[in-house]
């Protein structure tokens, strides 16, 4: 069901996500992690395209770091409602 949506890295929250989760990147880009925060806060979509985004990257994906980017994107959004 879910290829009748499309690619989950189409929207502008998806875009941002593989950007963030990109295994060419040295290290957490928090700016862009507090950017994708605020995207999804921002729309009615932005959670459901952040949850696509992330599970795709995350599932069956064997390349660690992108793994563990994604990851830590997952969790900024759940700390900055404190």
């Amino acid at each position: 069901m879910e290829f009748l949506m499309g690619n989950p890295f189409s929207t502008p929250v998806g875009q941002r996500i593989e950007n963030a989760t990109g295994s060419s990147l040295p290290a957490e880009d928090w700016a862009l992690n507090m950017e994708i925060c605020d995207m999804i806060n921002s729309s009615e979509e932005g959670p459901r395209d952040a949850v696509r985004a992330l599970k795709k990257r995350i599932m069956g994906n064997k390349n660690f770091k992108e793994v563990m980017l994604a990851l830590t994107v997952s969790l900024v959004p759940a700390s900055r409602v404190f």
